[in-house]
Order: structure tokens, then sequence, then C-alpha cells
């Protein structure tokens, strides 16, 4: 049986409802909304617009109770952020520490979301999403009024992003308020932007010179960050919303901007009477909860932008003792063999991998002890050449060279050091360097990590142990490779 999926958008002017059966379009409603319900895609009146959700599913006999959300992506902000090479459990911190360094905004007045995106070798990329928390709270506040929840939530840029057929095009969609330009790049949308309108009304002659100025400060913004792979003029511009009626417009967009301009068509067969230029953000919604494989473009597919605390609570304890007894003590016991059997797994994996930490910790002291005969014998062999002027330049200025790369590897990673980290260690194997320390916490370690990334110095910087001995303490290990 199809899967039954109701969606709502909300902005300053409209609740567009949108009903499936799987991808088969039953539903779908656009309730205009009175000025000062909603506001910069604020909710203001709580309570009024709560009414008029329940009148809209009064009217097309809905009873549901649980929605997937799109809301318009004024004042929220996105950004692609680029991490050094990190443990798991120091990302999150890693992406709200650079989030509070990048974003004009606090990030306690954000909701904010993420996930990992393809990167370059020996990075982290990931693609950041901040909700304000006065806008979601609003929203959830009157979904909650109006007896509904939810456990699916997006902006309205990335929506249009998954209806996209390219993995590389430029969207224009325009509202009666406001309008939103993004740039597609091999499926990443960089950059977003969501504008306003003037308060008043304006006509298209109005309109289209600041769309116009807009695109071309985005285009100009976008090649500025990669010179090397500017817009091509056969991308084309994707226009949807009040624009995708204007045929004439887009030609005078096209002439202008040196781009082909198409409408955004539907990923959805549409039945007859609905207008599919207005529902195309709740498409998006459809699209991304029946399964990511049914994206047109796979574009961070599971990023999910509903704020954790608005999510449904895992199912509790108390209900799982509802059941009949015998079921629960059948469900136990089998949890309880799995919890065994995966115990047992873990502990024989954690064992090989101590076996082998063990054998590469051998192999390292007998290479340290190889390594320490054969700089005895160069030095022998040095002080032999001493007796020969014609060698005795040539070698000294080669160890000259072997010397300065060293000793600069090191200073840099001595000079890099926060205050906090205390130095436990410092061995080099050329062109490696193993540092092992102390430090207070994660953030600590982090700011070195980010100290060492910058110097340049180092082509490869790996964290190899990272273990907490008790609160104020973590032991941790890293390899520095020196660059050529």
């Amino acid at each position: 049986m199809a899967k039954k999926i109701v969606s709502l958008y909300f902005d300053d002017t409209s609740i567009r409802l949108l009903v499936t059966h799987g991808e088969r379009i039953k539903k779908w409603a656009d309730l205009p909304l009175e000025s000062g319900l909603i506001k910069n895609a604020v909710v203001l009146k709580q309570a009024a617009v709560a009414d008029k959700i329940k009148q809209l599913f009064q009217v097309r006999k809905l009873k549901a109770k649980k929605v997937i959300i799109g809301i318009s992506g004024l004042h929220c902000l996105t950004r692609p952020i680029t991490l050094p090479q990190l443990p798991n459990e120091m990302l999150e911190e890693a992406v709200r520490r650079e989030a509070k360094r990048l974003l004009p905004v606090p990030p306690e007045q954000l909701y904010l979301s993420w996930q990992t995106i393809p990167a370059p070798a020996g990075k982290i990329q990931v693609f950041l999403v901040a909700v304000p928390r006065k806008l979601a709270d609003a929203l959830f506040k009157t979904l909650q009024q109006a007896g509904l929840k939810s456990d699916l939530m997006d902006i309205k840029p990335l929506l249009l992003s998954r209806v996209v057929k390219e993995a590389t095009a430029i969207i224009v969609d325009v509202q009666p308020t406001e309008f939103d330009i993004v740039i597609m790049a091999d499926g990443i949308p960089q950059p977003i932007r969501t504008v306003n309108f003037p308060g008043k009304v304006l006509s298209w002659q109005e309109k289209l010179p600041m769309i116009r100025d807009e695109l071309n400060r985005t285009f100009e913004f976008y090649n500025s960050n990669d010179p090397e792979n500017p817009l091509a003029a056969a991308i084309p511009i994707f226009v949807s919303g009040d624009l995708a009626h204007e045929s004439e417009l887009w030609q005078s967009l096209s002439d202008e901007l040196g781009h082909p301009v198409l409408p955004l068509s539907s990923p959805l067969d549409c039945p007859v009477g609905l207008e599919p230029n207005r529902y195309l953000a709740n498409m998006g919604l459809i699209l991304k909860e029946l399964s990511p494989e049914k994206e047109a473009v796979v574009l961070i597919p599971n990023l999910n932008v509903l704020p954790a605390v608005y999510r449904p609570e895992p199912i509790s304890l108390t209900r799982v003792l509802a059941l009949p007894s015998a079921v629960i003590a059948l469900s136990l016991l089998f949890f309880l063999v799995i919890l065994i059997q995966n115990t047992s797994a873990d502990i024989g994996s954690i064992r090989s991998e101590l076996n082998t930490a063990e054998q590469l910790l051998q192999q390292k002291s007998v290479q340290r002890q190889t390594l320490t005969g054969k700089i005895t014998e160069l030095e022998n062999k040095i002080t032999e050449a001493k007796t020969s002027g014609g060698n005795f330049a040539a070698a000294m200025a080669t160890l000259e060279k072997q010397t300065n790369g060293v000793s600069g590897n090191l200073e840099v990673a001595v000079n890099s050091l926060p205050d906090a980290i205390k130095v436990t260690s410092i061995s080099q194997t050329s062109p490696t360097l193993t540092v092992k320390g102390k430090a207070p916490s994660e953030e600590e370690i982090l700011l070195y990590l980010k100290e060492l990334d910058a110097s340049g110095r180092f082509s490869e910087i790996t964290v190899t142990s990272l273990k907490r001995i008790n609160d104020q303490r973590m032991d941790f290990s890293l390899v520095l490779i020196g660059g050529e």
C-alpha cells in the first residue's frame, strides 16, 4: 500500500497543502493569509494561523496528525565548511566552533543542522544549515496548537534543488514577497540567497531589475570564490513561482545574462487543475520523504533541519512493558543474545587491535634502533669525510639541508602548541614527526591541529591516539608528515 504523505509549506502570504499516496497527488490547497499573520517567515499570531490550518484540514477532509514541513529560506543560513581530518568524537565540536566563527549570528540564536559531503583528500567538508530559533519555535508552537506533529523540515531553496535534474544549474524562484537564487555545483547548493522585496506591491518592471542585479552579484561572488571554474554560459537558469508564467521576461533575462532560461518542471504527475509552480517546495518534501533515491540529484540526502528538541521521542520503556508478557520475554531474550554476541565480537575486535598495536610498537622500536645505528654510522662517515677536502663541502651541505628540514618541522610543532597542552615526547623519523602529550580537553587538541594545518609544513596530520584519563586530562598522539 502506497505511503500517505501530508506536506505543508509556509510563507508570509499563504499555506500550501499537498497530499500524496506514494507519488500520486490526491489533494492540494493554497490558503491565502491575511497580512500580519506571518512576517519575514516568523509566525506572529500563532493561534490565528493554527485555526487556519484546522479549517484547511476540515475543508479537505484530512484527519492526519503527522505532517512534513517546508519553510522559507529567509534569514536561514547555509555554508559549506572545510576542516582538517579529525576523529569522529571531535567533529561536532569543530563544526560548532567554525559556525561561531563564520556565521554573522550568534549560535545561541540558531538551530544548527549539518552533514558531511565529499571533500578533497586529507580534509573533511560539511554542509551546514542554520535556522533562527525564533522562526522554528513560533512555527512549532503553532503546529502544536493545531494538533499536528512533524518529523521532517527543510528550507525552500534546498527543496527546489531536489527538483532539478541537473547537478549543475541555477534556480530562481519568485514569490509575492521574496525570491530565491540557488547555484547548484555538482549537486551541492552554493551559494543560496533569499531576498525580500520591499514592503510595497511591485510591478514586474520594478521586480525584474532587482532579480537581475542580485543574479549578477551572486554570479560574481561564485566566480570570485572559484576563479578556475567560473559559471559557463551554457549552464541553464530554471525559473519557478510567479516568474514561471512570464515567458517574455525569461527571454529578457536570458538575453541580459547570457544563460538559457527554462521553467522548472514538476517531478510528479499533476492532476488537472493543479498549478505545479505553487507546489514545487511541497514536491521537494515528498521526494525527500519517499526516499533519497527518488531525488533528481543526490543532494545531502539525509539532512533534516528539524531541531532535535521538536523531533518525536523514541518509544519509551513504559510502552514496551505494556506488551503481553510472553512477547516481552522473547524480545528481551533475543536482545540479550544479540547483545552478548555483539559484545563478544567487540571484545575480540579490540583484542585484535591491541595485538596489532603491540606489533607495530615493536616494529617501531626495532626501526628506531636501526635508525640510531645508521645515524651513528653516518656520523662516523662524516668524520672520515673531513679528511677529504672536495667531498667535505658536499657532505656538509647535504647534512645541513636535512637538518634544516627536521629543525623546521620540529620548530613549527613546538611553536604551535597552545599553553594548555603539555608535550611528553617528540620523536623524528624523517619526514615523520611523532608528538605525544597531554591536554585538558578536545578543544585544545583541535586548536593545535588547526595551527599545524595552517603552517603548511606538513602534507599529512593524523591523530593516532586520543584517550581521556580523567576529567582534566586527555592523552594524545599525533603523526606529522613533512611536505616536500
